[in-house]
């Protein structure tokens, strides 16, 4: 997971005009497009829904790295992923929605310093169901194709980077447990400060268990398949001719676990099923704590990460509450993990 996997972004870019958008897919795509409506739907990246001169429909995709300190490394990882993702399309894999190569062969394109576009055709599909109202089918569909994807590991030789299994902004949240960072002015601060110190045991104790964890993963590389990384129900689309998954950004080598996590939610009766599904389509034996390995690296990312959101100078809008709500979200599930134990 990367930064901008979890940063909410409900509000247009301030610093880069939408018509560097269809400048660029114009340039690079051969796109004339008529129409350009930003799409405030996600997490990470800013989205345009785009129709050209031909009444074909796009989505259109600006990945922004240009404050993270990391960019240079977070460009490499995301160009990796779409070209990942791109391989296992042209390989016969219907169900991954890739982004489209640019003229040159480039996917994504960086149109600025630290800032990429990406286009993918647009599909006519609705989401699946929530986990709540999801049947044993709609799980049983979602395993399915998660084992053709994994099965496809040998497509992606050389493409695909390897999960190093580092936590985001580790080193922000260390600090902050131990008090030796300023909170950032803005609604937030002060409440994160103190969210933080009431939930500190919490996350303690969970970084002490994931750092056990991920060195014994790391040992076991050799198993590691392709995944996508977040094939939650927001990324899985439905229609007449099957499922299909979209958000490509985080896909790359790692345990099977990152991706079936994501499949039973919080219904602990569905992972038993789930994991015998996974293991009669694919014959690996995947644990119920290998998931709640990977449950806890996602709620230890998002307090990472918000902890670096609200330690910087932040406004009160709808990007801010809905990181707010990630923020606290994680924190509860962590004490809740922390009291169950």
């Amino acid at each position: 997971m990367s930064f901008a996997s979890v940063v909410p972004v409900q509000t247009p870019p301030e610093d880069f005009p939408t018509v560097l958008v269809p400048a660029a897919l114009r340039e690079m795509w051969g796109l004339n497009a008529v129409e350009i409506d930003y799409a405030p739907v996600g997490f990470g990246s800013h989205h345009w829904t785009v129709t050209d001169d031909r009444g074909d429909r796009w989505f259109a995709t600006l990945d922004d790295y240009a404050a993270d300190p990391g960019a240079v490394g977070r460009g490499a990882e995301l160009g990796s992923a779409f070209r990942a993702a791109r391989a296992l399309a042209d390989a016969g894999l219907d169900f991954v929605v890739a982004p489209e190569a640019a003229r040159d062969g480039s996917v994504p394109v960086e149109v600025a310093r630290h800032r990429w576009v990406s286009v993918t055709r647009w599909l006519d599909a609705e989401r699946l169901a929530p986990p709540e109202t999801q049947t044993p089918g709609d799980r049983r569909a979602v395993v399915e194709v998660l084992a053709r994807l994994h099965a496809a590991t040998g497509q992606v030789p050389g493409i695909a980077v390897t999960d190093d299994l580092a936590l985001p902004q580790r080193t922000a949240l260390d600090r902050a447990l131990e008090g030796g960072i300023r909170w950032g002015a803005g609604p937030y601060g002060d409440r994160g400060r103190d969210a933080l110190a009431g939930g500190a045991e919490a996350v303690r104790s969970a970084l002490a268990l994931w750092d056990e964890a991920s060195e014994a993963l790391l040992a076991g590389r050799e198993s590691w398949v392709i995944t996508h990384g977040e094939p939650h129900w927001r990324n899985v689309l439905t229609n007449e001719d099957g499922l299909h998954l979209v958000d490509w950004d985080t896909a790359r080598l790692a345990p099977a676990a990152r991706d079936l996590w994501h499949v039973p939610g919080e219904d602990d009766a569905a992972v038993d099923a789930v994991l015998a599904d996974y293991a009669d389509l694919t014959g690996r034996v995947v644990t119920p704590q290998d998931l709640h390995v990977q449950t806890l690296r996602w709620d230890l990312t998002e307090v990472a990460l918000y902890v670096a959101w609200f330690s910087r100078p932040h406004a009160d809008d709808a990007d801010s509450q809905t990181a707010w709500g990630g923020f606290t979200e994680s924190l509860s599930s962590l004490a809740a993990r922390e009291a169950a134990a």
